[in-house]
């Protein structure tokens, strides 16, 4: 399928979810004029003139709910869109919230639930980078934003000391297998203690001979890694570069089954 008709079907599809929600919420979603008719400029429209009914001065309860709504379908949005048009609509919405500074922190902390915990299933790195980049500069911004570009897809991890399944400890370019699942956890993490449950009934996992799966406790980590949340996972190649970073298990699992 050519690209084009890939984004008039994600676009429509989307739309058509904006629409069932515009019925059953009170978010202001943006109508389409009729003449803007390419996928593209479709799209750029909604993301560039998504927030502009919403009211970002007042802060009622029921309000923030409304705009917590807005948040989810945007970021939905936004990683959907090409990478140009969704930084035009971190834009606009930076250029509302600077606009309307009462709302910084409320929205920033929408941003880092949905984007920034690896269990949710609008994480993406992408698009934190996009909407961080977008605000203005800060210490914090400028910190989060060199944390974000460790260890990116694509890049070859950083080398670390972790624990083999046996207990074995061993540095993680030293571990040879096709691929290494690396996991991060704390050991009074009920996420972990689930996640740890969950793989070990899991065969594409433990019956995986090109997969080796290894360990690093987050408390004996010096920086080398960005993990606000654990668990989280690593997947490696042979060349211990970065395949998958934080996926679910759904995810994972998905490719494995592709190796």
């Amino acid at each position: 399928m050519h690209t084009e008709g890939k984004i008039y079907i994600i676009l429509g599809l989307l739309l058509c979810v904006l629409n069932i929600r515009a019925q059953e919420a009170a978010f202001p979603y943006p109508d389409i004029p009729d003449e803007v008719e390419e996928p593209e400029e479709r799209m750029t429209y909604m993301l560039t003139h998504f927030w502009q009914d919403y009211s970002f001065a007042d802060s009622t309860a029921m309000n923030r709910e409304v705009g917590e709504q807005g948040v989810v379908d945007f970021l939905n949005l936004m990683q959907h869109a090409d990478s140009v048009i969704a930084v035009q609509g971190a834009k606009v919405l930076s250029d509302s919230l600077v606009s309307h500074p009462s709302a910084m922190s409320f929205f920033e902390g929408l941003m880092e639930r949905y984007l920034g915990d690896s269990e949710s299933p609008l994480h993406s790195d992408v698009v934190y980078v996009q909407l961080l980049r977008a605000l203005p500069e800060t210490p914090q911004r400028v910190w989060l934003l060199q944390q974000l570009a460790k260890n990116r897809v694509g890049s070859r991890a950083t080398d670390i000391l972790v624990t083999a399944s046996d207990g074995k400890r061993a540095r993680l370019y030293s571990v040879k297998a096709e691929q290494t699942l690396l996991i991060f956890f704390d050991p009074d993490c009920r996420r972990c203690q689930r996640l740890d449950a969950q793989l070990k009934q899991e065969t594409l996992i433990i019956q995986n001979s090109h997969l080796k799966v290894v360990r690093k406790d987050v408390n004996d980590l010096n920086g080398e890694y960005y993990v606000p949340h654990t668990p989280a996972l690593y997947l490696l190649d042979g060349k211990k570069r970065v395949v998958l970073k934080e996926p679910t298990l759904q995810t994972l699992l998905q490719r494995l089954q592709e190796f």
